[in-house]
């Protein structure tokens, strides 16, 4: 088997742990594995890993509780990011399965793209991701069109309107899926809809916390 992002061969590893413990398998060679960086600490309310105790942004009242994310966004997973969302490598998810857990609770709610940003990139990558955890996606968001958060500042993002609306009724524990969590802003205006809608509360997942 080759790694999916270098195309190195990955040489199978065969001893006693993974003969009575199956692994995850990330289909990345050793390097690549390493390029990622899981967080091992952060912020309790958003993984930030700038933080140890609660960050400032988290002490502020949001609709959005929590949210947890798995791996820093470093270079490495900037590049895996722009191949993978923007250059159209939809095959690359599935490395994600090493770094994702098993069971997740709650209503999976996909964060949306507009009609126009899905139909430029060809795939909701939250719904990838959902994908690669085996659960079935819940769209109960829709998004109008709007400049790229990427381009803006956290001030921009902040002061724009809420892109996010209700496509039917919301009801219960609902779990935000995004790609990656870098202000907050996108997940938190989301949350703010859900909860104002009907949801009983509202948490977050992403892989990387920026």
């Amino acid at each position: 088997m080759r790694c999916l992002y270098c195309f190195d061969i990955i040489q199978p590893k065969t001893d006693w742990t993974n003969v009575l413990m199956a692994e995850r398998d990330s289909h990345l060679c050793v390097d690549c594995q390493q390029g990622f960086r899981k967080i091992e600490q952060g912020c309790p309310k958003c993984c930030n890993p700038r933080y140890t105790t609660t960050c400032p942004d988290c002490r502020k009242d949001s609709s959005l509780e929590s949210n947890i994310s798995f791996l820093h966004y470093n270079d490495f997973a900037k590049d895996w990011v722009a191949r993978w969302k923007y250059r159209g490598d939809y095959e690359l998810i599935k490395s994600m399965h090493a770094y994702l857990p098993f069971f997740i609770k709650g209503k999976a709610v996909p964060v949306p793209l507009s009609e126009e940003r899905l139909e430029e990139r060809g795939f909701n990558q939250a719904e990838a991701i959902l994908h690669i955890l085996g659960k079935k996606p819940h769209n109960l968001l829709g998004r109008t069109h709007a400049e790229k958060q990427s381009k803006k500042t956290k001030r921009e993002r902040e002061q724009e309107p809420n892109p996010f609306y209700v496509k039917r009724p919301v009801k219960g524990n609902v779990l935000l899926i995004d790609d990656i969590y870098t202000t907050g802003t996108t997940m938190k205006k989301a949350a703010q809809i859900l909860k104002e809608n009907g949801a009983t509360s509202v948490k977050g997942l992403t892989l990387f916390r920026s």
